[in-house]
């Protein structure tokens, strides 16, 4: 590991997973991992994270772009049918954190200041951590619902291989 992935919170984080101690790990796609945020200000709230480390979504090969997006929209619709929120809200930008990853904000009309920017209240997701109990609880569910889009998403996109798998 270079210096900045040494001190990157995202490869830690993709280390802790890859030695099977991240309690929120969801689920591993090709090119990223799907994990539940610790703290729940917005029930549903998730995350990508890119196993590789790289700063720039720009910087990643074209095929890669397509699919790690395709990745995200997968999670989303796991998300989507687990938790039924109002609206989704995606943030990638590598700012604070130089390693590509998404935040999952799912929003409830039942959500203070529902049509702004769901950092507004950034102050107070330390007060929403969530213990392992309902963590495992909550990846239950997801896994379940994700469980069904990687399924239909695979006859949608693959067919052939489907239609293999099936017999």
């Amino acid at each position: 590991m270079s210096e900045l992935q040494k001190s990157c919170y995202v490869c830690e984080r993709i280390e802790i997973w890859r030695k099977g101690n991240n309690p929120h790990f969801i689920y591993e796609f090709e090119n990223s991992i799907f994990v539940l945020g610790e703290h729940q200000y917005h029930r549903g709230y998730s995350l990508i994270l890119l196993k590789s480390h790289v700063r720039e979504l720009h910087e990643l090969l074209p095929d890669v772009q397509t699919a790690l997006f395709q990745e995200v929209m997968t999670a989303t619709s796991a998300i989507v049918r687990t938790f039924r929120p109002w609206k989704m809200n995606h943030s990638c930008y590598g700012n604070a954190e130089p390693h590509i990853h998404w935040h999952l904000f799912p929003r409830y009309d039942s959500d203070p200041d529902h049509t702004r920017n769901p950092w507004l209240h950034a102050s107070e997701f330390k007060d929403h951590v969530i213990d392992l109990a309902e963590a495992r609880s909550m990846i239950g569910e997801i896994q379940h619902h994700l469980a069904e889009n990687v399924s239909r998403t695979s006859k949608e996109s693959y067919p052939e291989t489907a239609r293999r798998i099936e017999s």
